[in-house]
C-alpha cells in the first residue's frame, strides 16, 4: 500500500529518471518499440488504466520539467508517447513498469498500477479537462458540471484509502452514488448550448457510456462484497474516471474546441470505435426485431 509520502517520493524519483531519459530518449523508445513489434503482434490489453497513465503520471512530470527549461524536447516526447500509446495500447503502462523495475526494484513487484493511478488522480492538475466558464463560457450550467464532475473524480480517488475500513468505505460509496446522480442531473441543461444535431448526439452517446460505466462500477462493488477482489474495484473506478473525462470532452469539443489538448485523451480512437460498434449492434438488433415483427404480422394476416 502506497502512502502519500511514498507517492511523493515516487514522483520525485520519476522526475530524476526523466532527466536521464531526455538525453537517451530516442534510443530508449526505439528499443522498447522494436521489442513490441518483434513478434508481429501487440501484447497489450486495453483497459481504462492504460488510458490514464500518460495524463496522470507522465504529463504532470513533464509540467514540472518544463519549468527547468526542457519545454521544446518535452513537447516532442509527449507527442511521441501519445502516438505510441495510440498504436500500441498499454505502451505507457509497460513503459512505467520498466522504469519502476529499474529504479525501484524492491517495490515494483508490489505496486498495483490500477490502485496507484486511481490514487494519483486527486493530486494531478487536470484543469484543462474542464470547461472554462471564467474564460470562454460564463454560463452557470458549465460551472455546475465542472464542480460536480470534479467532486465525483475526487471521491473516486479516495477509494484506495477508504476501502480498508468497511464503514468508511460504505460512506464513500454513498457519496459516489450521489456525485454520479448530480453529474447526470446537470447534463440536460447543457443541450441548449449544443447547436448541431451531431453535437447533441455526441453528448448523448457519452452520457450513455457514462451511465454504462456507472452501472458497471455498481455491479463491481456488489461483487467485491462477495469475493473481496479490490483490483476489480480500482479498475471499475478508473473506467468511471476516464468516462467522466470523455463526457466533459464531448461538450468542450463543440463549445470551446480550441481549448482541447490533442494529447490529453490517449486511446480515444478505440473508445470512439467501441461506441460506433455499440451503436451498430443496437441498430442491427432493432432492425432484426422490426423485421421479425413485420414478418409475424404478415403471416397472421
Amino acid at each position: 500500500m502506497f502512502i502519500k509520502n511514498d507517492l511523493w517520493r515516487c514522483f520525485k524519483l520519476l522526475h530524476k529518471i526523466f532527466l536521464f531519459i531526455i538525453s537517451n530518449c530516442c534510443c530508449f523508445l526505439v528499443k522498447i518499440q522494436m521489442s513490441t513489434i518483434s513478434d508481429g503482434t501487440s501484447p497489450f490489453t486495453v483497459n481504462p488504466t492504460d488510458a490514464l497513465v500518460l495524463p496522470t503520471v507522465f504529463y504532470p512530470i513533464f509540467e514540472q520539467l518544463n519549468q527547468s527549461g526542457y519545454e521544446t524536447i518535452l513537447t516532442d516526447i509527449r507527442t511521441t508517447l501519445f502516438k505510441l500509446e495510440e498504436i500500441y495500447p498499454g505502451f505507457s503502462r509497460d513503459f512505467l513498469q520498466i522504469l519502476l523495475a529499474k529504479h525501484l526494484p524492491n517495490s515494483s513487484s508490489t505496486v498495483n498500477l490500477n490502485q496507484l493511478i486511481l490514487q494519483l488522480e486527486k493530486s494531478c492538475d487536470k484543469s484543462s479537462y474542464y470547461l472554462s466558464p471564467t474564460l470562454t463560457r460564463q454560463e452557470k450550467d458549465f460551472h455546475e458540471l465542472n464542480v460536480r464532475s470534479k467532486t465525483l473524480k475526487h471521491i473516486l480517488s479516495r477509494i484506495p484509502d477508504d476501502i480498508n475500513e468497511k464503514r468508511e468505505f460504505l460512506e464513500t460509496i454513498k457519496e459516489i452514488a450521489s456525485a454520479i446522480k448530480k453529474t447526470l442531473d446537470c447534463l440536460p441543461n447543457l443541450y441548449q448550448y449544443l447547436k448541431t444535431l451531431e453535437a447533441r448526439q455526441t453528448l448523448e452517446n457519452e452520457k450513455k457510456e457514462f451511465i454504462k460505466s456507472s452501472k458497471h462500477f455498481s455491479n463491481t462493488l456488489k461483487a467485491y462484497f462477495r469475493d473481496n477482489k479490490r483490483d476489480d474495484v480500482y479498475l471499475a473506478a478508473n473506467s468511471l474516471l476516464l468516462q467522466t473525462d470523455y463526457l466533459l470532452r464531448a461538450i468542450k469539443l463543440h463549445c470551446e474546441p480550441t481549448t482541447i489538448d490533442p494529447c490529453a485523451y490517449p486511446l480515444l480512437n478505440q473508445h470512439q470505435n467501441q461506441i460506433k460498434l455499440s451503436l451498430f449492434s443496437r441498430h442491427s438488433a432493432l432492425s432484426q426485431r422490426q423485421s421479425s415483427t413485420n414478418r409475424t404480422s404478415y403471416e397472421n394476416n
